[in-house]
């Protein structure tokens, strides 16, 4: 009988162990993992991402957002090692699928614009739903514009976009350009602007391309209107936005179209001759961008969990404020401070405005790079 019960007490011990639930490792994500309360799952999370020390970032170039994308976070979560690469759109991509067709996964976030998501990085399934990451204690889409939050892909899973900005027309020397010569975009066809006009390149994933779809898109522009500024004005293109904002700065190409802002923001703040032609300067408007403003959880990440204390803290109020500075654009996180910001490149709440940040503007680029590639042979 004695052996009989210690055979019934091994059995039970080991039915009890198949059921326990194993003790998460660092290289498994733990959000929902057994906690009785939200903020014990996000303690759980936090306590994992420390043990996995190091959270790899690809995102956005330059000093004021690499200073807030990452310094900031660095003082918030000072015992995870963050490393932030700040890259072109198109080298991020390259970056991570030639490591992915190599069988590497160093990467775990991405922050860049909406074209290299939705055309690079999610046809090739590099990117995780974001949805069952969002679990920090600022977690609320209520507080979002739209009271949701809003993703560039169609399925709504993949590229969370957090900034809105108005886009500015162009940027101008104003010892050579006076505001009120440019109340249209035709206005730019004048003879006198021939040479004279510098461009990012319309042919590559960036702003540069964005202004063109909005170009093509717009029908008291169009095709037409394009075929004219390229053929006509002998537009020069550079890929480099610094070199564009430095070719205004210096009057040698005294208007620069499809800036990315923050570069001129931040030569302005400098005493550099560089200004910004207000959307509601030209009658036909502009776009609303998430410039570099989206965000992608790459697949099979090496640090799942320091990832989701990277992406929550990016999302929360604070991280909102810092990358809202750094861009120039507000944030889509409607609770956060707009100080700073010019009233021109912030949305109104009560206007609909055409996002081309979204895939199906995204998705047209294809036709565009093709007609703007006629236009402009490399």
């Amino acid at each position: 009988m004695r052996i009989k019960a210690i055979v019934v007490s091994l059995a039970l011990l080991l039915v009890l162990a198949a059921c326990a639930k194993p003790a998460p490792t660092a290289s498994q994500p733990v959000a929902g993992a057994s906690a009785d309360t939200p903020a014990s799952a996000w303690a759980q999370i936090v306590e994992a991402a420390k043990r996995e020390g190091q959270v790899n970032v690809l995102g956005q170039g330059g000093e004021p957002v690499s200073e807030a994308l990452a310094e900031s976070f660095r003082k918030a979560y000072p015992d995870i090692q963050l490393e932030y690469t700040g890259l072109a759109g198109a080298q991020m991509v390259t970056k991570v699928l030639n490591e992915r067709a190599a069988g590497l996964y160093t990467v775990d976030i991405v922050i860049h614009g909406t074209t290299s998501m939705i055309n690079g990085l999610l046809p090739e399934g590099a990117l995780d739903p974001i949805a069952p990451a969002l679990v920090g204690p600022e977690n609320d889409p209520t507080k979002w514009r739209g009271g949701a939050y809003e993703f560039a892909d169609d399925a709504g899973k993949y590229a969370l976009l957090f900034l809105a900005g108005m886009k500015i027309p162009l940027i101008y020397n104003p010892n050579m350009v006076t505001p009120g010569e440019i109340t249209s975009y035709h206005d730019l066809l004048d003879p006198k602007w021939k040479g004279k006009i510098a461009m990012l390149d319309p042919r590559v994933a960036g702003a540069g391309l964005a202004s063109a779809t909005f170009f093509y898109t717009t029908p008291e522009l169009g095709r037409e209107y394009m075929q004219n500024l390229f053929s006509r004005q002998d537009v020069t293109i550079t890929k480099d936005d610094r070199q564009l904002t430095d070719w205004v700065a210096r009057g040698q190409y005294p208007i620069g179209l499809a800036s990315n802002d923050f570069t001129a923001l931040d030569m302005r703040s400098r005493g550099v001759p560089v200004e910004s032609l207000p959307a509601e300067a030209v009658k036909e408007g502009t776009y609303m961008t998430a410039a570099w403003g989206s965000i992608g959880l790459i697949n099979k990440g090496p640090h799942p969990n320091a990832a989701r204390v990277y992406l929550n803290w990016l999302l929360s109020k604070s991280g909102q404020e810092g990358a809202a500075q750094a861009a120039g654009y507000p944030s889509r996180r409607l609770d956060t401070s707009k100080t700073g910001l010019r009233e021109s490149v912030i949305p109104r709440p009560d206007v609909e405005y055409r996002d081309l940040s979204k895939e199906r503007y995204i998705l047209q680029q294809e036709e565009i790079v093709r007609y703007m590639r006629a236009l402009i042979p490399d």
